[in-house]
């Protein structure tokens, strides 16, 4: 239900998304835990 339910409002805004392909990793950023910034050296 929450995985849905992110996905739901990001579907929402996928208004400003060219392509199918950058709503999937629109999809893994949010719903991954993917990190905004890469990791300092």
């Amino acid at each position: 239900e929450g995985l849905n339910s992110k996905i739901m409002a990001i579907k929402r805004r996928a208004c400003g998304y060219r392509n199918r392909e950058q709503f999937k990793t629109a999809i893994y950023f949010f719903c991954g835990g993917l990190d905004r910034y890469p990791k300092q050296a």
